[in-house]
């Protein structure tokens, strides 16, 4: 299963992680990564930065394609009530994560990547497990005395032992990945990523062959989190050390606020399903979360650009080269969209053929569509939320942050009783579309904030070419079966992918961060 809903690793606590966003800066800056002054070196540190950000990337992208599918192969053998049992239990696992890691490893990240040493970090991984593992006893006791009614919500009666299991091993593989992404490892953080989620899969698709059914979904995540952990530590440069006075309250004054990058991820990716797990049945929790995290594979871009502008914006705002920032922001946000914009049409024009023969489902494609609209408001937030964060900002983060949550617990509680999984998706569009206006409105105090228009017009220009060809396509191709559908969105793809390197200006970029 796709991990892209728990940004507890990617997103909510390590959204302030990453290497940096060097390849976004000015088209007519090549400045470096905003660490060495020496201009020297800038053009070799931009195309290394960038080089990153694409790693990043490609590497994210092969977590998504094997939890798409996942979710396929788990629908197709639990159905959608059982898919809805293990989604329920993974909004569980997402609500109180965020009670258990109370913005510790986000405060990880930003304390290790202003470490002087190697020793001084030891003590923030340290500081950072101490304190997680204190919520965490909390959290689990809490639990304990509610486990009959955890029980029911979910539809498994064990639901809160094995969620106490999952906790614990998701707190101290945050902190973990918290310190290996404060060292700007972000390539070997992705690569942790891609090693969890392979392992979780694997036991996962193993323990159903065996016969465990939707347990074995959950005991699948507990292990590839473990996994995570272990690729994580062996990959980090940071070894325990004795934590002080000082770097326990540095780590949680930080918390403080990077807290409210995790509420945000709970107002946008699990309020909804929260709800709707208690008013509706778990075929249709199962039915709405499969399409969710299908438009959530649009957010790749805007995930991997989130996470590497964060700590080079940092050193911009320090230096005062607000210019790359701003430029930083413009170029992010633009290539941020670049997977949303076709996806948006592509979901108009597929999305019920997908739905229908790839999952098995009969309803779900106005669900899918509305959720795909959303995430245009979603790519934005990620990237205005983590320059927010870089030109230390946290408090306008977790303002907006509040603001979202409340609005969208309010609109689900309000729209879900009488539209359901419709009601949902308009609640969670609503509610990033309000996150993201807010945070540009005053990212607009600190920074020169503008839109590409020319680039953005190009890439919906480009979607809307590719929205043709595959309408004329549906006619001819059998979409009603797998090879027919696949070869389809193929040529969707290609359409787009073409169009899209029709502009010399993106080719120029892309040559520039290519890896190979």
């Amino acid at each position: 299963m796709a991990d892209d809903r728990e940004r507890g690793d990617a997103l909510d606590a390590d959204a302030t992680d990453g290497s940096s966003g060097t390849a976004l800066a000015d088209e007519a800056d090549d400045g470096g990564d905003g660490e060495e002054p020496d201009d020297t070196d800038d053009g070799d540190d931009a195309a290394s930065a960038g080089r990153s950000g694409v790693a990043l990337f490609v590497a994210r992208a092969g977590v998504q394609a094997l939890g798409f599918l996942g979710v396929i192969y788990f629908a197709r053998e639990l159905g959608a009530a059982g898919l809805g049992v293990f989604f329920t239990f993974q909004t569980v696992i997402s609500v109180l994560g965020i009670a258990v890691e109370v913005g510790v490893p986000g405060a990880v990240v930003k304390r290790v990547s202003q470490a002087d040493d190697t020793a001084e970090r030891g003590t923030y991984l340290t500081g950072g497990l101490l304190l997680t593992g204190a919520s965490f006893a909390l959290v689990s006791a809490a639990l304990f005395v509610v486990r009959g009614q955890v029980g029911s919500y979910v539809g498994y009666p064990a639901a809160a032992a094995l969620a106490a299991l999952v906790l614990g091993m998701k707190a101290g593989t945050s902190v973990v990945m918290g310190t290996l992404r404060g060292e700007r490892r972000v390539t070997a953080s992705a690569g942790a990523e891609l090693v969890g989620q392979v392992v979780r899969l694997g036991v996962s698709v193993g323990l159903l062959v065996e016969g465990f059914g939707v347990v074995g979904l959950m005991y699948g995540v507990a292990v590839g989190t473990g996994a995570r952990a272990v690729a994580a530590y062996v990959a980090s440069d940071t070894r325990p050390g004795r934590p002080t006075r000082e770097s326990l309250r540095r780590l949680w004054n930080w918390s403080g606020y990077t807290v409210g990058m995790e509420v945000s991820t709970l107002a946008y990716n699990w309020a909804d399903t929260l709800v709707l797990a208690a008013v509706a049945s778990k075929a249709v929790v199962g039915v709405y979360e499969a399409a969710w995290q299908l438009s959530a594979v649009s957010l790749l871009a805007a995930q991997a650009i989130g996470v590497t502008l964060a700590p080079n914006v940092t050193k911009w705002h320090e230096n005062g080269e607000d210019d790359r920032v701003a430029n930083a922001l413009t170029t992010g946000v633009t290539f941020a969209l670049t997977p949303v914009v076709p996806g948006l049409v592509g979901a108009a024009l597929l999305g019920d053929a997908v739905l229908s023969v790839l999952y098995g489902f009969e309803s779900g494609h106005r669900v899918l569509v509305l959720l795909f609209a959303g995430q245009i408001a979603g790519a934005v937030k990620n990237v205005t939320q983590n320059v927010l964060f870089g030109v230390n900002r946290p408090e306008t983060v977790f303002w907006t942050n509040m603001l979202s949550l409340a609005g969208n617990v309010v609109l689900n509680l309000v729209l879900i009783p009488r539209y359901g999984p419709i009601g949902a998706a308009v609640a969670t569009a609503s509610t990033a579309t309000l996150a993201a206006a807010s945070q540009i409105a005053l990212l607009r105090r600190s920074v020169a904030v503008r839109a590409d228009w020319r680039g953005l017009a190009w890439q919906t220009g480009a979607a809307l070419a590719m929205g043709g060809v595959v309408f004329a396509g549906a006619s001819r191709l059998p979409t009603e079966t797998v090879p027919g559908l696949v070869g389809l969105v193929a040529v969707g793809a290609a359409v787009f992918g073409v169009g899209m390197l029709a502009n010399g200006r993106l080719r120029d970029r892309l040559r520039v961060v290519s890896p190979w």
